[in-house]
């Protein structure tokens, strides 16, 4: 019977203090201080857990914070401050040999341009993906900027780990696009499954087709053991084939670390020389555009051929059907959810995804013009 009195007077305590300060539903820290009969001060003392407060002060205004269920109007609070929060990009530097790293960084932009508001800006450090030093170079500068949040594409294996140990020490929380490293993904990845979209893509190759049928899959990047994500997806390719066909087809994979036009142009010689009778090509990355106009000008014979992303140097080849597919990265939004994550976590202070798998989409000739038609048209928004 106690037990019940007590708890009848809890719950009248608390309603008479939120009669009190309630009348607009939102409690602030001065309707704290005075129920407490302390400063102002002092409250945010302790909400901020800094400075020194005796045990009984601080107990009286957490119970009070409790039985107000007070929550601090964070957004508000950077509004009222005039500190900037600075985000650190850390992105490969987009080349003539592919447009496909501009678009990430549209999502960075637009992310930022509906956050700014709240004093939110981004700095860019894009380094040169063909060269290990000015990864580390670009790595190397963004932390001496100081920021307060980083999102990192990490093409290089050693030297983002070094990274990733720097932003801990200094405790910088970093997210991760495009790709992940195993193990260090310690506040969240924005991206793809690789492992399931090389899944699907053996499943487009091979839909329709004699189960005797050849196929190639074509792995076109420079420091390719930097790239775990193109060999997630060769390994997801590979187990369709393992679980659906047990042997019956023929699957040649080829390396070609050396992207520059002649280069690659005499490895294609080569393997279509070698395999004049392949059915179906699976190129691992969004340089795809590269096959196709070596098939289309050297007048090979049709084949099903598929790849990844919509960039411009790619339409051409899914428009007149030499590239029959091409499955989405979804670019724009890795960039757009990477900022946005960043914001929850170190502005609003949410908890949020370890991964975010993005959609695997697939796009054709037919289909195509609806994805995103807004930032194939020069970038805008």
């Amino acid at each position: 019977m106690r037990t019940r009195n007590k708890s009848k007077k809890l719950i009248t305590r608390k309603k008479e203090r939120k009669a009190e300060f309630q009348p607009s539903g939102k409690i602030r820290i001065i309707d704290i201080a005075k129920l407490a009969g302390i400063s102002i001060g002092t409250v945010d003392r302790v909400l901020h857990n800094r400075g020194e407060v005796s045990d009984i002060t601080r107990k009286k205004i957490m119970s009070i914070i409790s039985d107000m269920n007070y929550k601090p109007d964070i957004l508000a609070r950077r509004l009222a401050s005039k500190k900037k929060c600075k985000f650190g990009v850390l992105f490969p530097r987009s080349n003539p040999d592919s447009s496909f790293w501009h678009t990430p960084l549209e999502g960075v932009h637009r992310a930022i341009s509906e956050i700014d508001f709240y004093n939110v800006v981004s700095e860019q450090f894009l380094f040169n993906q063909f060269d290990r030093s000015s990864f580390s170079k670009k790595a190397k500068a963004m932390i001496e900027a100081k920021p307060d949040g980083v999102l990192i594409a990490p093409v290089y294996y050693e030297e983002s780990i070094e990274l990733v140990t720097s932003c801990k020490n200094i405790n910088i929380p970093y997210i991760f696009i495009n790709s992940t490293i195993e193990g260090l993904n310690d506040y969240g990845f924005v991206g793809q499954d690789s492992f399931q979209s090389g899944y699907l893509a053996a499943k487009l190759l091979t839909y329709g087709m004699p189960p005797d049928s050849s196929y190639c899959v074509i792995n076109l990047a420079r420091a390719l053991n930097n790239h775990k994500h193109i060999m997630s997806r060769q390994r997801g390719f590979e187990e369709y084939f393992h679980t659906q066909f047990a042997g019956r087809a023929n699957v040649y994979i080829y390396d070609i670390e050396d992207t520059g036009e002649k280069e690659v142009n005499d490895s294609l010689s080569r393997i279509f020389i070698s395999h004049t009778n392949v059915d179906g090509v699976f190129v691992t990355n969004s340089r795809v555009f590269k096959i196709a106009r070596f098939l289309k000008y050297n007048k090979y014979r049709p084949l099903r051929l598929i790849g990844y992303d919509l960039i411009q140097e790619n339409i051409e080849f899914l428009e007149d059907g030499t590239v029959d597919y091409l499955i989405s990265q979804k670019p724009f939004d890795q960039g757009y959810m990477g900022i946005r994550a960043l914001f929850n976590l170190v502005i609003l202070r949410k908890p949020i995804n370890k991964e975010y798998y993005l959609p695997i989409e697939i796009l054709t000739r037919e289909n195509y013009r609806y994805h995103r038609l807004d930032i194939l048209k020069d970038g805008l928004h």
